[in-house]
């Protein structure tokens, strides 16, 4: 067998590293840009690691303004008891929760972190706070997370307390359609919680019902609001209060007639008048 020419065989001549296109030392930039220096394994870790953190927050998506959300699991005494749950749905709510959450730390650090520094929640029943995340936590999954009037009494409260608006208004709500409270609940829920507007139905009812007022109501009430009861209870009685009432040039019904006739006893300060 004849030997091979050159033509037939050849050899590429090695290519030395100055020769070499410029994009070959550019893919891996900052790496091998002091080719000449030896790196310690270490720091050519810490570079290519750099790197590639620089690579992945060029090329990840961007955040949902509204849905992303960064929350944090705060630790709260409620009357002697440790709860441990979300701050989105609390600060989502109520302004007082979300100044809470933005308050500088004290001295000895921040709280809520742990157990033994908790949030602590002055004159709030372990009841109304449970009954807060409960609504908060399962309310969206069913049309009324609650049965029992008691229990949306004790979410208005906690929900007034704390500015929370929409949770006061469902649950006022609620207590419209459940099986209604005596006129005297109202009244006083209405004074604690300030729900103006069940004020002038709830005394036009004591007035119209056919019983007096009892002792424990009549102490439940106090004495101003008593005497104005029973001053009511006189008008819608009087013979010439029937009269006019009996004028067919009077246009309103019963009710609304002696809703006008008990709201001019209380004075027209009342909330509905």
């Amino acid at each position: 067998m004849s030997a091979l020419s050159g033509s037939q065989l050849s050899f590429s001549s090695p290519v030395s590293r100055s020769s070499r296109s410029p994009a070959a030392n550019t893919r891996l930039p900052g790496l091998l840009a002091q080719s000449s220096v030896v790196a310690s394994p270490v720091e050519s870790v810490k570079s290519i690691a750099s790197f590639f953190t620089k690579l992945r927050s060029v090329s990840s998506p961007p955040r949902h303004s509204e849905f992303y959300l960064q929350d944090e699991l705060s630790v709260f005494l409620v009357d002697g008891v440790l709860f441990r749950v979300h701050r989105f749905f609390l600060q989502r709510e109520s302004d007082v929760f979300r100044t809470m959450f933005v308050c500088p730390p004290t001295q000895d650090g921040p709280e809520g972190l742990s157990d033994d520094k908790p949030i602590v929640l002055p004159e709030v029943t372990v009841a109304e706070f449970e009954g807060l995340l409960k609504f908060l936590y399962d309310g969206g999954t069913s049309p009324s997370p609650f049965s029992t009037a008691e229990e949306w009494v004790r979410l208005l409260s906690i929900a007034s307390r704390y500015g929370m608006e929409r949770i006061r208004t469902r649950a006022l709500h609620e207590l419209e359609y459940l099986p209604p409270l005596d006129p005297i609940q109202k009244i006083t829920l209405a004074r604690k919680h300030d729900v103006q507007e069940w004020l002038l139905p709830s005394y036009v009812a004591l007035c119209l019902r056919r019983q007096p007022l009892n002792v424990l109501e009549a102490v439940e009430l106090g004495l101003e609001t008593m005497v104005l009861i029973a001053m009511g209870r006189e008008t819608v009685r009087d013979p010439d209060t029937l009269k006019e009432f009996e004028d067919p040039r009077q246009p309103l019904r019963y009710e609304e007639f002696m809703t006008d006739v008990v709201a001019d006893v209380f004075g027209r300060g009342i909330s509905g008048v």
